[in-house]
């Protein structure tokens, strides 16, 4: 089997898998398996930060319990703070990453890179688990995925077909700002699909967009710092997990930094309800 079927087979499994889980899970199981999707990243994440087999555990155990600490104690009122934050980290690491563009970045200290996964893995599965508890919940959360999954497809197309100035050679050279504008095109019209469908209904049309391109901007910061991990660590690929793929990081990259954006955008646009 050539390499092109084995990772178009193992998207399509995972992807029905994945949008069985979103759209027919109560809310517990959902939160349980996403979890397990969690704890796998973290080993995924702090194996790149030069920590042997046997000294990730401690740091995948405490991501863990930071997720479900945040989520179950933290006041669901004041979780704008917990969101804000992981926003304001993601857009941080963008900007940072945005200067390497003639420059090789240089290597962070490994205390540095495991400091950044053990607050941005926990907010995203936050983020992920209220988002699916709100009503309407796993529309919403299915929305926010295909945003995401939107804005990389159409980059990779327009990349290929357009691309002529680097993003952030020095990091990801295969990504290009044409790539970008593609996606952010793409997002555009996926948003002016949502506007017309009853789940947005109360959402006026502009809003919907300015924060879907909001959204879909994070999300490649989250495909950027994954990458100058990957760079670090000097891998291809975070894992094996998934053939064709690599790890559960090379596919949930831009979803880690996507998600909680999308908790807040939901949460401005009012369709978070008392969740």
């Amino acid at each position: 089997m050539s390499s092109t079927a084995l990772r178009l087979i193992t998207g399509v499994v995972a992807g029905l898998v994945a949008l069985a889980v979103v759209l027919f899970t109560p809310e517990r199981i959902f939160a349980g398996i996403t979890l397990v999707v969690l704890a796998w990243a973290a080993v995924e994440w702090f194996r790149l930060c030069g920590l042997a087999p046997c000294q990730i555990w401690p740091w995948v155990v405490g991501t863990v319990l930071l997720a479900v600490g945040w989520q179950q104690l933290w006041p669901h009122e004041q979780l704008v703070w917990l969101m804000g934050l992981a926003a304001a980290s993601w857009f941080s690491l963008f900007a940072a990453h945005l200067r390497y563009r003639v420059s090789r970045p240089p290597q962070r200290p490994f205390w540095q890179r495991r400091l950044i996964g053990l607050v941005i893995l926990p907010l995203f599965w936050v983020a992920l688990v209220e988002v699916h508890a709100a009503p309407q919940g796993e529309w919403l959360l299915l929305f926010g995925i295909l945003v995401v999954v939107v804005a990389d497809s159409l980059a990779y197309f327009s990349g290929r077909a357009f691309g002529r100035h680097k993003l952030a050679p020095m990091i990801s050279p295969g990504k290009s700002i044409e790539g970008v504008i593609g996606g952010l095109a793409g997002v555009a019209v996926l948003a002016a699909i949502g506007a017309v469908l009853p789940l947005f209904a109360t959402t006026p049309s502009w809003l919907l967009a300015a924060w879907c391109v909001v959204v879909a901007l994070a999300s490649v910061g989250g495909d950027l710092e994954e990458s100058r991990l990957k760079r670090e660590a000097g891998v291809k690929d975070s894992g094996r997990v998934l053939p064709g793929h690599g790890g559960v990081l090379d596919r949930l990259d831009g979803q880690f930094a996507a998600m909680p954006l999308w908790w807040l955008a939901l949460s401005h646009m009012q369709l978070m309800g008392g969740s």
